[in-house]
């Protein structure tokens, strides 16, 4: 699949923007502050209705308006042509006069897929699926296990709405449950109303982590095959999934560990007020060479690694759907050197469409054949003939 036409509207640094797409591999270059991580920002907003920047939609309106959008059509090899918008709430009150906000807009955020209103989120993630691998994604390595939390739910999304849907049934008990813990501590509240959101918990946990388990045992071998290629077989890695559920066997033996570790552990989770077992404490352990990377790893094989792991996700939900993700690229090549510049060249060439992003191409860039290549310039895109006019 790929997307044909990208528009943005208030979005970011971009006024207004239109921009035709072919299949293949494209270069974006410009300075740093032009736009380009915002462009592919805007096509993973379409994909999965969130930023991987931010935690407020807000904050993608451009500062003054009311309201900003970004909308897609997107051509998939199995199946027709998808149009999607996703609209946005900013700051402001009103934008210029005579530019109401998008009728579908009745909240913080409005969601169309062919014309017609999406009104739950479940429905509106994975219409068109993309991967973004970004400097900060180093973090998935390095970071807290929220961060590789997150890794798993923006991937398993994709691919199944069912995991999205359990995913927010079990926020929501956990939330109550929390409360009611704190209630329960200072005796203002009866222990039994504690059981329907426990049952929640259980029944959604249960398949939360059993999906997780399977995605990590699939991505797993992947990513390794990547790292191996990608330092010349000098680095084994290892992904392992690590939480309380891991291992746990089938949905019924793991709803009967849940369960024994919620009732054992209540008395704990009376003096926390917070519950202590359950995916939301899930991590996944990432090792090379039987080292744990986020402890022992150099700057390079976390990256590398990251790298390895974002790309695997790419492929799995390829696997899973049938046909491969857009691949956004956002300066993944300023510290590769031209070995594996060229090795990971070669092996974008599987995916329908990738767009990459660099501010200063390297020789082994400039001479890639690309479909296409584009200057980006103070909130403007340009196509250009050749990617040494793109750097002028």
């Amino acid at each position: 699949m790929y997307i044909s036409k990208l528009q943005l509207r208030y979005f970011r640094c971009y006024e207004q923007l239109a921009l035709e797409l072919p299949p293949g591999q494209s270069l974006l270059v410009g300075p740093n502050a032009t736009g380009k991580t915002s462009l592919l920002e805007g096509i993973l907003l379409l994909a999965t209705t969130k930023s991987p920047r931010t935690a407020y939609d807000r904050e993608l309106v451009q500062w003054g308006k009311a309201w900003g959008y970004a909308a897609g059509h997107f051509q998939f090899e199995t199946g027709p042509p998808r149009a999607i918008v996703v609209a946005l709430r900013g700051q402001e009150s009103s934008n210029a006069e005579g530019e109401p906000p998008p009728s579908y807009l009745t909240g913080a955020k409005g969601v169309q897929v062919d014309g017609q209103v999406v009104n739950s989120v479940v429905r509106a993630v994975g219409q068109a699926p993309a991967v973004l691998f970004a400097p900060d994604d180093l973090e998935i390595i390095k970071g807290s296990p929220g961060v590789r939390r997150r890794l798993l739910n923006m991937a398993i999304a994709q691919i199944s709405p069912r995991y999205l849907a359990d995913l927010h049934r079990y926020r929501r008990a956990l939330q109550q449950r929390n409360e009611l813990l704190k209630q329960m501590a200072e005796d203002r509240v009866d222990g039994a109303r504690l059981a329907p959101w426990t049952n929640q918990l259980v029944e959604a946990g249960v398949r939360i982590s059993a999906d997780r388990e399977q995605f990590l045992s699939q991505l797993g071998p992947v990513a390794a095959e990547l790292q191996s290629q990608l330092t010349g077989g000098a680095e084994q890695l290892e992904v392992c999934y690590s939480g309380s559920l891991a291992g746990a066997g089938d949905e019924e033996q793991r709803e009967a560990l849940f369960r024994q570790q919620l009732e054992r552990g209540l008395d704990r989770e009376l003096r926390c007020g917070a519950t202590q077992s359950g995916p939301h404490r899930d991590d996944v352990e990432i090792t090379a060479n039987g080292r744990l990377l986020r402890r022992y790893g150099s700057q390079g094989q976390q990256r590398t690694a990251a790298l390895a792991l974002k790309l695997a996700e790419a492929y799995i939900i390829g696997q899973r759907r049938g046909e491969l993700p857009i691949l956004l690229l956002d300066d993944c090549f300023s510290e590769l050197d031209n070995r594996r510049t060229c090795w990971l060249l070669e092996l974008l060439g599987s995916f329908r469409q990738v767009l990459v992003t660099s501010a200063a191409p390297s020789d082994s860039l400039r001479e890639a054949d690309w479909a296409a290549s584009y200057k980006l310039e103070g909130g403007e895109v340009k196509q250009v003939r050749e990617v040494a006019a793109a750097n002028e």
